[in-house]
């Protein structure tokens, strides 16, 4: 049976202080100003999940931050591939549950859309990913990773909208 234990409350502090990093993450158009974001929400993600006892998730996580601070620097492809990799032998090394697959495969069409040099397909693909990170913290029995992640997801239709919809040129 579920146990309100320490560590759980503070997992759910720190994807609380996470939510607003990524709500804020993609109001900016700039890519540089939205990766700064991520790198500071994904390190929050990470401890979160680590608290959760979910190794795989918090690994996964953590190469996440790695990959945002690529993200800030380039776009270039090779890198791309590289944080595939890394996600896939860091799972093969941690999984322990079929749910572990779930975030690996919301990552991995994250990281796609990291490295996308159109921000408008970037954030296309991370609303794709986000997607899939909402169910596996459903399933986990995580409240406020399933908030935080759905806050993600709106906060990137709201920027989406505001940048690429109602933006007259």
């Amino acid at each position: 049976m579920f146990e309100l234990s320490t560590a759980f409350i503070i997992s759910q502090i720190a994807m609380f202080i996470a939510m607003g990093f990524d709500f804020l993450s993609l109001q900016y158009k700039k890519r540089e100003y939205t990766f700064l974001c991520l790198i500071i929400s994904a390190s929050l993600i990470s401890a979160h999940y680590f608290l959760l006892n979910k190794i795989a998730a918090g690994v996964i996580v953590f190469i996440s931050v790695l990959r945002f601070i690529t993200c800030y620097f380039t776009t270039n492809k090779k890198f791309l591939f590289i944080f595939i990799a890394l996600n896939t032998i860091s799972l093969f090394f941690t999984y322990v549950e079929i749910y572990d697959l779930i975030i690996c495969i919301g990552l991995v069409i994250f990281i796609i859309g990291n490295f996308q040099k159109d921000n408008k397909l970037m954030r296309k693909l991370m609303m794709s990913g986000t997607s899939i990170l909402v169910i596996y913290n459903f399933i986990i029995f995580s409240p406020m990773g399933v908030i935080a992640e759905g806050l993600f997801l709106i906060s990137n239709f709201v920027g989406y909208y505001r940048h690429y919809i109602t933006k007259k040129d």
